[in-house]
């Protein structure tokens, strides 16, 4: 029975290769793909923040500048998004690795600051270089040339196919020698210096590798969206949304980010058709996140297993039996009270 349940990502998968024929609604597609996509950048944020302990809330920076350099491509040279993305995407994890060298010095809540820091220079620059982003306005991209009536549903599949791509890499850099370094690493990278890690080698690679699935990201957002703009671009709410989604699925399992981003994107829709685009929305979340730290701090995969293996774990024959020590020191106990009751009376 147990070989069965590796098979069951298959199930699953026919299900999500079957759900646009069975839901044709355009907003079941739209929900799908942002399902997909958000699953694909907190499985890539998951190697640098879980897999190596580096916490980045800048990661949007790399969804932005994904998403804009498919839209540039697509204006000026013609370029189709979805074969640019993935090619692009490479100049964003060469620029993130630069990055990482300078920033990856730091640790801790500083390089959480210096992360923040990059998106907001990113941000800066696309406001500025209007002749490349058009500035605040925003850069606007040629409508996709297939039919209205399948309008989403080829964002939907392309999705899909990168976020398995996403969690086929995660899960060979957790099992590869390259992941075990990093997992050095956030236990104690001192340690893991000492027996031969190159600790600065693997913390840049991570986070190239973590920022070129978000870049792929924005770059297909961008296209599925077709206005881009330096606010939405680079959003640090969207950083966030990884974060919460891997915190809520597993920090630093393979599953949990997917897990987290299958709740988190239904919900977050759901509140905003409730209570709309208001401070309402952005309390709820900053309360969610409050409540995953406090009761799901390993989040849902990892607690699970947890209680399973302490259901399925054998009761020990002497549990509840008292020690040696614990029966002498009881019977001195009881010496004592008789010895008292005794001068008492």
């Amino acid at each position: 029975m147990r070989r069965y349940l590796h098979w069951w990502p298959l199930p699953v998968l026919i299900l999500l290769l079957v759900f646009p024929w069975l839901f044709r609604q355009p907003y079941y597609h739209v929900l799908g793909f942002n399902v997909f996509l958000f699953a694909t950048m907190a499985s890539s944020w998951n190697i640098m923040g879980g897999y190596t302990g580096y916490k980045s809330l800048g990661h949007s920076a790399f969804y932005g500048f994904g998403a804009y350099l498919v839209a540039v491509a697509a204006t000026r040279l013609g370029w189709n998004p979805f074969i640019s993305a993935p090619v692009l995407a490479l100049v964003v994890m060469a620029v993130a690795m630069l990055l990482g060298w300078i920033m990856l010095r730091t640790s801790g809540s500083a390089f959480v600051i210096a992360t923040i820091a990059m998106l907001l220079i990113f941000r800066v620059l696309a406001l500025n270089l209007r002749s490349l982003t058009k500035g605040a306005p925003g850069l606007s991209q040629p409508l996709p040339p297939w039919s209205p009536e399948f309008s989403r549903m080829p964002f939907y599949y392309y999705m899909l196919l990168w976020l398995i791509i996403t969690i086929a890499v995660s899960a060979y850099i957790r099992r590869s020698r390259f992941g075990l370094g990093l997992l050095a690493i956030r236990d104690d990278e001192g340690k893991a210096e000492m027996v031969g890690v190159n600790t600065t080698l693997y913390k840049v690679l991570a986070f190239g590798i973590s920022a070129y699935f978000v870049g792929v990201g924005g770059g297909v957002w961008s296209y599925h969206t077709t206005h881009i703009s330096p606010v939405f671009a680079f959003d640090i709410f969207v950083g966030v949304e990884m974060i919460l989604a891997t915190m809520l699925g597993g920090l630093g399992t393979v599953w949990g980010p997917v897990l987290g981003a299958f709740i988190i994107i239904p919900a977050s829709d759901f509140i905003l058709f409730r209570f709309g685009s208001s401070t309402i929305h952005l309390a709820i979340f900053g309360l969610s996140m409050m409540l995953i730290i406090l009761f799901l701090p390993r989040g849902i995969l990892l607690t699970v297993a947890e209680w399973l293996e302490e259901f399925k774990a054998p009761r020990p024959a002497h549990a509840g039996a008292r020690t040696m020590a614990e029966m002498q020191e009881a019977h001195v106990v009881d010496q004592s009270v008789s010895a008292v009751k005794g001068k008492v009376s």
